[in-house]
């Protein structure tokens, strides 16, 4: 008995393949348009783990939930505006029990995604701003708790440090620069403890900027119609080969099918401030370092370009005192292998003051061995650096000088004066400008602007600054 085939007209004949698929076999199974199975009459069959599929597997394991925990403090009191010091002793039994400072505890949601196999999570700041507690649920259902690293709010980023037994699964980084409009991205998030949340779409445009959450401008995302619920936040959307390609920020309330991300070069630039060790620990060696780039592989007589590249040895410090040179290459810290700059920040942010590191360093097509003692950062004077390379006098704010220009909280540094032709003056800032980011990182103290202003590798800076009770960003080019 000849199987029964149904036809596209949908009438039924027996024997015989379909007669949409009255081509010679040969060339069927070259094209692989219809395959046909024993016993079941020609009908096409179609993979189904596909690209998305497979990218889905290769990426999930390392998207987390994060649930966060915020507490607060304030006054129950709901009469305390309006309250008569002439009525206090009549109604101070009633008051007493809501005058005393209650505390309230308010819970968020988001996502974050695992970059390396030591338990370290980048998520959105605005996930974990102001958290007191963080959670995190990973792919196989396991929970830790995660511990803030640093956060940088100019780009949304976070760095989260698990603490775990064993290395985790963590996602592999892609390139965001060469980026193709229409092209599959793949939106992973965690939302809710509901493990693995996928949607598919593809790169709708690059290099956008939008105004989210209504007060929060972003730059340079990457346009994605594949959908980025408010839970998502944080996670990861990655290409067709399962690799990270930016990280989830936020949805256009305004429209459906609109959804961003923060590209992954920008990431992972970014993440590299996130793991400086002298401003997250306070302690360093003395040196600058950056990635070992292609070109220079054979002038350092070096087999690949892995390493951290030496771009300076402070005079006085410890790696000077242990005999590190500028054009020295590091490739391991405690014989641990050291691929990058971000790797070199890695390994050593676990070190502490008066520990002795080991490192193995690339010399001219030697090998050579130091030890170095790591130290506390010395804190120079930020006034004096300040007025050196920036041409500004600051102080730090005050709660009267804060409420004197009209803000809620005694944040970032006051301008005092602007030196005439200096790079301050330039930038066109000027007296009672309140400055609130350098670079990447919010400054609010002198000794914090020295830190930053000792380790920063290019001249050109942008500030976030305060005039007249609005927000203004500028490009200044220190000295």
């Amino acid at each position: 008995m000849l199987p029964v085939v149904r036809t596209r007209a949908g009438t039924a004949r027996r024997g015989g393949p379909p007669r949409s698929c009255s081509m010679p076999t040969g060339i069927l199974a070259a094209l692989s348009l219809c395959i046909a199975l024993p016993g079941w009459g020609g009908e096409p069959v179609f993979p189904r783990r596909n690209a998305v599929v497979a990218a889905v597997e290769k990426a999930a394991p390392a998207v987390v939930n994060i649930s966060t925990e915020r507490i607060t403090v304030r006054r129950g009191d709901p009469f305390f505006e309006f309250r008569n010091p002439f009525f206090d002793d009549f109604f101070r039994e009633y008051f007493d029990r809501f005058d005393r400072p209650r505390q309230f505890r308010s819970h968020s949601l988001g996502s974050g995604v695992i970059i390396d196999p030591e338990g370290h999570v980048v998520t959105n700041d605005h996930v974990v701003r102001k958290a007191s507690k963080i959670h995190l649920t990973l792919a196989d259902g396991s929970k830790h708790e995660g511990r803030l690293l640093s956060t940088d709010a100019e780009s949304d980023l976070a760095l989260i440090e698990v603490a775990a037994d064993k290395p985790l699964p963590s996602i592999e980084m892609g390139q965001s620069e060469d980026l193709m409009s229409g092209e599959t991205a793949i939106a992973l998030g965690n939302p809710f403890g509901l493990e693995s949340t996928v949607t598919v779409g593809v790169v709708s445009a690059t290099n956008r900027s939008v105004m989210l959450r209504g007060n929060e401008a972003y730059a340079g995302l990457i346009q994605t119609d594949a959908a980025i619920n408010p839970g998502n936040s944080g996670g990861a959307l990655v290409n067709i080969h399962g690799r990270l390609i930016g990280i989830n920020v936020a949805i256009y309330a305004e429209a459906q099918g609109i959804g961003f991300a923060i590209p992954v070069d920008r990431v992972r630039d970014a993440v590299k401030g996130l793991f400086n060790y002298r401003l997250v620990k306070k302690t360093y060696i003395g040196i600058k370092v950056r990635d070992v780039a292609p070109r220079e592989t054979a002038a350092l007589r070096l087999r690949d370009a892995r390493g951290a590249f030496i771009t300076h040895v402070e005079k006085d410090s410890p790696a000077a005192k242990a005999g590190l040179r500028a054009g020295d290459v590091i490739q391991a810290v405690d014989a641990r292998p050291v691929a990058d700059s971000l790797q070199f920040f890695k390994r050593m942010l676990a070190k502490s003051v008066g520990q002795e590191v080991g490192l193995r360093i690339a010399r001219n097509g030697a090998t050579v061995t130091p030890r170095v003692v790591v130290a506390s950062v010395p804190r120079p004077s930020g006034a004096q650096l300040a007025r050196r390379k920036l041409g500004l006098s600051l102080q730090p704010m005050t709660r009267e000088l804060a409420r004197t220009l009209g803000l809620r909280q005694p944040v970032g540094l006051l301008v005092t004066e602007v030196e005439e032709g200096g790079p301050g003056a330039v930038a066109g800032l000027a007296r009672g400008d309140v400055v609130l980011r350098f670079g990447q990182l919010a400054i609010n103290t002198l000794e914090q602007l020295a830190i930053v202003l000792e380790q920063i590798s290019e001249q050109r800076v942008g500030l976030l600054l305060v005039r007249r009770g609005r927000l203004y960003r500028a490009r200044l080019t220190t000295r």
